[in-house]
């Protein structure tokens, strides 16, 4: 599959949506960027309830491991299946040496390599849903839903660009969490980073965007499913 990074760029509640001009920069530095389908995405966020019976830690005990996150996710360019990913966290001095802090370019994403498990669409991941938000109720606590409406796309050369808005909740209500860009290349397959990554983020930059959190490489992506892998590392911390 073709290489991709994802992008966030996150907005508070008093700014107007960028997207308007990130579209203009795309389409004034591309005047013949044939149009893409338009796209949409569902991301469901269960965090695991916490064990009551765990008391403070001991003076000299290490650190135990971050609560376990459960995802869900379903991209309508991806139609064929929905994602399932179980995750854990860990401290930011666990994540690659060589990414300062301050970086907004992410080489590669914090946390343990997410299992994730592909379902079909339709009753079998709705069932799923079912079984984890009814039946294992107790034991995860479902955190607001995200989801991308008639996201945006763009062809440009060996590239392909969806971005939309980020939204929490549903109807006239949803709140507004920022703009996720994907950018995909088709110079490059999974796996390729030495070429991929720097022709992602010089494409990136291109359009004059200096803020934003992007993520080529995250833990797992060896096993496949990058393009997922991106989206639950990016979106578990929006929900």
């Amino acid at each position: 599959m073709p290489l991709t990074g994802l992008y966030f760029l996150p907005t508070t509640p008093s700014e107007n949506s960028p997207l308007p001009g990130l579209v203009n920069r795309i389409t004034a530095n591309y005047t013949c960027a044939p149009l893409l389908p338009r796209w949409s995405l569902e991301h469901r966020l269960f965090r695991e309830t916490p064990n009551p019976a765990l008391g403070p830690l001991a003076v000299d005990e290490k650190p135990k491991p971050g609560p376990r996150y459960l995802q869900m996710l379903a991209l309508s360019h991806h139609p064929a299946q929905s994602y399932v990913a179980v995750t854990t966290t860990q401290a930011a001095s666990q994540t690659r040496a060589g990414t300062p802090a301050s970086s907004n370019f992410s080489a590669e994403g914090s946390g343990e390599p997410a299992t994730l498990v592909c379902i079909p669409p339709g009753p079998p991941s709705d069932d799923f849903l079912h079984l984890v938000s009814s039946r294992m109720g107790p034991m995860w606590m479902q955190r607001p839903i995200l989801s991308v409406s008639n996201g945006l796309g763009y062809r440009v050369g060996d590239y392909r660009i969806r971005l939309g808005e980020v939204r929490q909740g549903a109807g006239s209500g949803a709140q507004l969490k920022g703009i996720a860009v994907e950018v995909e290349w088709a110079g490059a397959e999974e796996g390729e980073w030495e070429m991929g990554e720097p022709a992602i983020r010089a494409f990136w930059e291109a359009l004059g965007m200096k803020k934003g959190r992007g993520i080529v490489q995250v833990a797992g992506m060896e096993k496949g499913n990058g393009s997922a892998r991106q989206w639950f590392e990016v979106l578990r911390s929006k929900g």
